[in-house]
C-alpha cells in the first residue's frame, strides 16, 4: 500500500489493480499490514488506515495496537491476507465485480471464514 489514510473503496481498488497487474505475487512485495478504522462496521466510504500488524506482548500474550491507532482511537478491522484473498478470489470470478459486492464478500468471509458464492 502506498499511503496510510484511505477510504475503504480506495483500498479495494488498489488491491484489485495490484492483483490484475501482477497476480498473487503483488501481495508479497512489502511487509504485512492491517486495516484500522474508527468503527469496525466498515462501509465503502469509511476512512481507514493501513498500519503495521499489532505487536504481541510476550508477558501476557496480548496484542498491542500501533501507537498511531491508539492515539487516534482506531480499531483493528482486517488483516492484509483476508482482504487480498477475498478480493483476488472475487476478481477471478468476475474481473468487473463491483466494490459493493466485494465488500459483501469480505464481510461474509470475516463472519463465516469461507468464501461467499458470487452470482
Amino acid at each position: 500500500m502506498k499511503k496510510t489514510k484511505y477510504l475503504f473503496e480506495e483500498v479495494i481498488n488498489e488491491i484489485k489493480e495490484m492483483y490484475l497487474k501482477d497476480g498473487d505475487s503483488a501481495f508479497y512485495k512489502e511487509d504485512g499490514w492491517c486495516l484500522y478504522a474508527k468503527n469496525i462496521k466498515i462501509k465503502l466510504s469509511s476512512e481507514c488506515y493501513v498500519l503495521p500488524y499489532p505487536e504481541i506482548d510476550d508477558e501476557d500474550d496480548t496484542e498491542q495496537l500501533p501507537e498511531f491507532a491508539v492515539q487516534n482511537n482506531l480499531e483493528f478491522v482486517y488483516r492484509d491476507e483476508l482482504l487480498q484473498d477475498v478480493i483476488s478470489a472475487a476478481v477471478d470470478e468476475d474481473e468487473d465485480i463491483s466494490n459493493k459486492k466485494i465488500l459483501k464478500a469480505i464481510q461474509y468471509y470475516d463472519e463465516y471464514d469461507t468464501f461467499m458464492e458470487l452470482d
